[in-house]
């Protein structure tokens, strides 16, 4: 597990962890919702901050723990939405506390939310990687740079029993009824990659890529883990600290949600159509 030498500094410490979310600045992200937009489909999105309490997560360049900076985006995100859109926001953490890592889905499945989107930032030892990347669900954690990744942010060894319940992508299906939530992830994750893009053109995108994440597993909706970027990475994790940055994230989560929900329109108006 990565442990970076560096120690987080007191200001940074206490710019995230005791300030309220600070206000969001004019973006000019804010001109691509003129009025707030109304969804038939996606209408409540689950946020789940990463990390909380003494599960800390990752020591960025820039003195900030992961926990602290998946809570500041997390809020500026909720804000961004409640404000541009009719959709409910809701976060599985609101301050500095622990949930354990199978109670964040459950809580979201307890909400009925629609859509769910667990925040994190990713680290590297070298701290010269840098981007953006989506997950979603898959049984398989083969390629060691996942293995790796799943391991840092559950805090435990990926192919442990405890790191989650033997289980399947069949199994989930046959005993939850989850082919429709696990079909729907990947358009999801499609759209979300689709929003960063178009919102964040000069940041680094790694790709929509597919991981046994735990916090995914036994989610009973189309549920994705976003990587922000490198919080090791000095000049990232500056830009990563920004309430603009912030507010990027939020508008390209709403055109994400908006993508799904035409989406999802069509497919309706399809099942609807004479002859059907």
């Amino acid at each position: 597990m990565y442990r970076p030498k560096a120690m987080p500094t007191l200001l940074a410490l206490l710019f995230l962890l005791v300030l309220p979310a600070t206000p969001v600045p004019p973006d000019p992200s804010a001109a691509l919702f003129p009025k707030p937009i109304h969804l038939q489909h996606v209408r409540r999105l689950v946020l789940d901050p990463g990390h909380g309490g003494d599960n800390l997560g990752a020591l960025g360049a820039a003195g900030v723990r992961e926990k602290a900076l998946t809570l500041e985006i997390a809020r500026h995100v909720a804000q961004f939405i409640r404000q541009h859109s009719d959709a409910e926001v809701l976060l599985t953490r609101e301050t500095d506390i622990a949930i354990e890592l199978r109670q964040r889905p459950r809580v979201a499945n307890a909400w009925k939310g629609d859509v769910f989107i667990s925040i994190h930032t990713n680290a590297h030892e070298v701290g010269e990687a840098t981007g953006m990347e989506v997950f979603f669900l898959a049984a398989d954690a083969s390629a060691e740079a996942v293995r790796a990744l799943i391991e840092r942010e559950e805090g435990i060894a990926a192919d442990l029993p405890t790191a989650a319940l033997p289980w399947s992508v069949t199994s989930i299906v046959a005993e939850m009824g989850h082919v429709t939530a696990l079909n729907r992830s990947q358009d999801w994750a499609v759209a979300l990659a689709d929003g960063l893009q178009r919102l964040r053109p000069r940041a680094r995108f790694r790709g929509v890529r597919q991981a046994p994440f735990g916090v995914l597993k036994e989610a009973r909706m189309p549920a994705v883990v976003l990587e922000v970027g490198y919080i090791t990475q000095l000049s990232e994790a500056r830009t990563l600290l920004e309430p603009r940055t912030h507010t990027q994230f939020g508008a390209a989560i709403l055109l994400a949600m908006q993508s799904l929900d035409r989406q999802m329109s069509q497919e309706e108006a399809g099942r609807k159509a004479p002859g059907k």
